[in-house]
């Protein structure tokens, strides 16, 4: 079976310089546009059903591939972004330094950072983020092995990393674009990588 995992499209949050994870943003008319443009890209891949994260930027984007393709979407809780930024989430970057600059005061690194183990205060741990997005993609390949190839999955940047780290088990820092494409072969009991655009993978 053959899986095009994807990143959702441009947001609220990234023009407006904000914390995101959690907090809900819908897409830009640029997040749209872009969104479309992918549809028609992926269209002769004839992906038969669309399993999306709840958050209405990969929702959005996930409900313009369906009205394209004419096929079905299912939501999937565990495909969720991570809640990287705690009570950081949804305040701009500029608002937070005034209001939260005690907290910033105590980081290290850059507050929210995938590949840091210091947490924002609220924050999920990446243990969490790994047992739920596993419990996730094990839900969809059992449900769509069999029934439906290929398939899409419309998630977030820390869940994609986390099932290249976790699950394909990919060494190194994973950059990724706005709809990021990583196109996956699952041949029991392997998933593996068949294809990337828009994906980095650095040390």
């Amino acid at each position: 079976m053959r899986i095009y995992l994807l990143r959702h499209g441009e947001s609220v949050d990234d023009v407006e310089d904000a914390y995101g994870g959690i907090a809900d943003y819908p897409l830009t008319d640029a997040g749209r546009q872009t969104a479309k443009a992918l549809a028609e890209k992926l269209a002769p891949e004839g992906i038969k059903i669309i399993y999306t994260s709840p958050y209405k930027r990969a929702l959005q984007t996930a409900q313009i591939l369906a009205a394209a393709w004419g096929v079905e979407f299912c939501i999937k809780e565990g495909l969720r972004e991570r809640n990287s930024y705690g009570v950081l989430s949804g305040v701009t970057k500029a608002k937070a330094k005034e209001i939260f600059g005690h907290i910033l005061a105590q980081l290290h690194g850059k507050p929210g950072d995938y590949y840091s183990l210091e947490l924002v205060p609220g924050a999920e741990p990446i243990a969490d983020v790994v047992a739920r997005t596993k419990t996730a993609l094990d839900e969809i390949i059992a449900s769509s092995n069999g029934k439906h190839d290929p398939i899409a999955v419309v998630t977030h940047g820390n869940v994609t990393r986390t099932i290249y780290e976790h699950l394909l088990h990919v060494k190194g820092k994973i950059g990724l674009d706005l709809l990021a494409i990583t196109v996956l072969r699952w041949v029991p009991p392997c998933l593996e990588i068949e294809h990337t655009e828009g994906v980095d993978i650095h040390d």
